[in-house]
């Protein structure tokens, strides 16, 4: 992959880390889900719910941000993003009821969606081919980077203050990457290339996108897969912390080492990138994903290994949805240049929003066991199958 002049050695990394804002804003509170539901008097399920409203407003965020940057430019959207995401973060940690919590969430969601769509815009101006997807590959690979290291913060910041010190921190961290993005990454969409804001022309650019089968088999198919993903997100403060016994540090680094995971595909997925094409390495992980789902719920319905009947599985689950995003976003992406942008939005919003749907079902299904988790995840890794077998035909 040879090197962008308009991209320098670090842009890659701030740029990854700026698309984990989902990663951050979800894991780093998941060791503190006991201790809100406890301060705020409320049950686990309203506390899962905050998590899925926060999806809900990231889903409907990314439709905002793709189309305003192929206008705007990306350099100037990101920044307008990061600092609404700043503001309200400090509202969240100032709630004063789970009522609050949720409605602040939400609109946290909304302003955090804009790295997460723009900077894999970014990349998709600077690269493309087999080189967009080894790029997208690093990108993964270096924005895993987050999720580990956020349970662990979370975990630590709870040990010395309190649930809402967290929300604080993610406040700090709008500040600073505002500055790095300032410094390190120049607009990558010449002024030549920006399009119109004009409805019909928008709309036009949204029906290209929707209506491109295989494109379209990528984002619902990785889509569902980061779904489950979801899914073990909203359930598995309580399942570790509440049914096992695991202690808010423990549970981190149960987490950590699915990010681990994460890491080690990604990096295996980046190098087999120029040797098999997209749809067969697509497949083979869809694959990876039905069967570690398989073994998950057989091993939670007759209570197989106890806690580690749970890591094991989701070990290799959570691992393959990494390398399933970069080659989902790669074949969404691939077929449209002038609208990246959009095209990362749509691939957002079905990734964020197929994510809430999932988040609310576990919640709405809550009967203090690991089932509902585990039948969402394993109906997930199905239906990504199904779908996108279908695309391909």
């Amino acid at each position: 992959m040879s090197a962008s002049p308009r991209l320098s050695f670090l842009a890659i990394p701030i740029l990854a880390v700026m698309t984990g804002n989902a990663a951050l804003s979800l894991d780093m509170y998941l060791p503190a889900f006991p201790a809100i539901a406890s301060d705020l008097g409320v049950a686990e399920s309203a506390v899962q719910q905050t998590m899925a409203t926060f999806l809900l407003g990231f889903a409907i965020g990314q439709m905002i941000y793709g189309p305003l940057s192929d206008s705007l430019g990306r350099r100037r959207v990101i920044l307008l993003g990061l600092t609404l995401y700043g503001f309200v973060s400090i509202f969240c940690a100032l709630s004063g009821d789970i009522s609050d919590l949720t409605t602040y969430r939400l609109i946290q969601g909304l302003a955090g969606a804009s790295g997460s769509v723009l900077g894999r815009a970014v990349i998709r101006d600077v690269y493309q081919g087999p080189d967009l997807t080894k790029a997208l590959s690093l990108l993964m690979l270096v924005l895993t980077a987050a999720p580990m290291a956020a349970p662990l913060i979370g975990a630590l910041v709870l040990d010395i203050w309190d649930w809402r010190a967290i929300f604080w921190t993610l406040s700090a961290y709008a500040c600073l990457w505002s500055v790095l993005i300032l410094v390190f990454v120049p607009e990558t969409l010449s002024p030549d290339k920006r399009v119109t804001l004009n409805p019909s022309f928008l709309f036009s650019a949204f029906k290209q996108v929707l209506t491109h089968r295989k494109a379209m088999g990528y984002t619902l198919s990785a889509s569902l897969g980061f779904a489950g993903m979801f899914a073990y997100i909203s359930a598995t403060p309580f399942i570790y912390m509440t049914i096992f016994g695991v202690s808010p540090s423990g549970y981190a680094l149960f987490f950590a080492a699915n990010i681990v995971s994460m890491a080690g595909f990604s990096a295996l997925n980046r190098r087999v990138a120029h040797k098999y094409p997209l749809p067969r390495l697509m497949t083979f992980i869809i694959w990876v994903l039905i069967l570690s789902a398989s073994i998950l719920l057989l091993n939670v319905t007759f209570g197989f290994g106890g806690v580690w009947g749970l890591a094991v599985p989701l070990f290799f689950f959570v691992g393959c949805l990494s390398p399933m995003a970069a080659n989902g976003i790669s074949g969404t992406l691939e077929p449209f240049g002038q609208f990246a942008g959009t095209a990362s939005s749509l691939f957002g919003l079905f990734q964020f929003g197929l994510g809430s749907v999932a988040g609310f079902t576990v919640s709405l299904l809550n009967d203090g066991t690991a089932m509902p988790m585990a039948y969402t995840i394993l109906a997930c890794a199905v239906l990504s199958f199904s779908i996108f077998k279908l695309s391909q035909r």
